[in-house]
């Protein structure tokens, strides 16, 4: 399920909303660390089924959701320590999530599997006769 419409990063930020309202429902805002989890698991689900620009926004945005919501009071954005560990978190979220995902279509190994075959396309052979010994 690759979503190539271009529908990945409302993808995310509904994805984002709908977890940041259920983890505010299951106390979230007392528990930062849950909020944390469950916006974190939404950009690396993101960055799985959709392209890398996507998920980079949605951890964006689900920095500034975990930030303003989470952290601090009423959606003012909060820069601290705390903050910088979250979007370390959705950094670390949004890269195992685009290299999931690229290993998921198999981008990899078809890329390695034509510079394989581009390389070496026939294997070297060496004939005894063609090497001679030098002449006295």
């Amino acid at each position: 399920m690759r979503n190539s419409d271009g529908f990945g990063f409302p993808f995310g930020c509904a994805s984002v909303v709908g977890a940041a309202s259920l983890a505010g429902l299951l106390g979230g805002a007392e528990r930062q660390g849950f909020s944390l989890a469950a916006l974190g698991f939404v950009v690396l689900v993101t960055g799985v089924v959709t392209s890398v620009a996507a998920a980079a926004g949605t951890g964006v945005i689900a920095w500034s959701v975990h930030s303003g919501f989470a952290v601090g009071t009423l959606g003012e954005l909060q820069f601290t320590a705390e903050t910088g560990v979250a979007a370390v978190v959705f950094f670390g979220a949004t890269a195992t999530g685009a290299v999931a995902g690229a290993a998921r279509r198999g981008r990899w190994l078809q890329r390695a599997t034509t510079i394989a075959t581009t390389v070496v396309k026939e294997p070297p052979t060496f004939k005894v006769s063609t090497f001679r010994a030098p002449s006295t």
